[in-house]
């Protein structure tokens, strides 16, 4: 096994270490990919929480965190083993892939020895699926300015409640076009034989539901 390697795989951040383990065992996982996905999620957000987030893995305290929120009620002496179970490199921190392996009995050897594949139609589902995410990030960045203009007085501030009120209940339509050429682009990547990369397929997928169920929402 090497280390080496398996630190360059972390490195690439929460969501793509958990498409990395979903594509090497694809076979074995695929009926797991629902969960890999709520437990990465949780990663995501506790590391935003740490008010240190490290984008690839939690320290001590937040793993702690984690493993409770899935149900390993330890004592501190109990997770700091698990721990020294689950951390492959030793740094005192744990990453999804550690996690994911540790919890389904894999060996990182066995991990890196997967082939990972990929393909055109998945890479245009990809790009089109982060056309959809910068079109909601475009959207969020509007409602944000008109909420700090909509705040002060004057007529510049009525016009900007007016625009944001249109924007809360408008029907948007340059995000429901990529919408659209994203579900198109995920329905030809499908069609795909390629086993290595269904991982990576089915992530792309789920992602693109979660951006189906986006709606501006007013400041509370």
């Amino acid at each position: 096994m090497s280390v080496e390697e398996f630190n360059k795989v972390q490195a690439r951040g929460y969501d793509a270490q958990a498409v990395f383990f979903l594509n090497a065992f694809w076979v074995e996982m695929g009926k797991e990919a629902e969960s890999v996905y709520k437990w990465t999620k949780k990663f995501i957000d506790l590391d935003k929480n740490s008010g240190k987030p490290d984008g690839t893995s939690l320290d001590e305290f937040w793993s702690h965190k984690f493993l409770e929120t899935v149900g390993e009620a330890l004592t501190v002496l109990k997770m700091r083993e698990m721990l020294r179970e689950i951390d492959i490199n030793n740094d005192k921190r744990m990453s999804v892939l550690e996690y994911l392996t540790y919890h389904y009995h894999q060996t990182i050897g066995e991990l890196l020895s997967r082939p990972q594949g990929i393909n055109e139609m998945l890479i245009k589902a990809q790009e089109a699926l982060e056309t959809v995410r910068a079109e909601i990030a475009k959207i969020e960045k509007r409602k944000s300015e008109l909420e700090v203009l909509a705040a002060g007085s004057g007529v510049k501030a009525n016009g900007a409640k007016n625009e944001l009120q249109q924007l809360l209940n408008a029907d948007p339509t340059d995000l429901n076009r990529t919408l659209i050429t994203a579900e198109a682009a995920i329905r030809k990547a499908q069609k795909s034989p390629d086993i290595n990369s269904q991982g990576a397929l089915w992530w792309v997928t789920r992602e693109l539901e979660e951006a189906k169920k986006y709606k501006p929402q007013k400041k509370q």
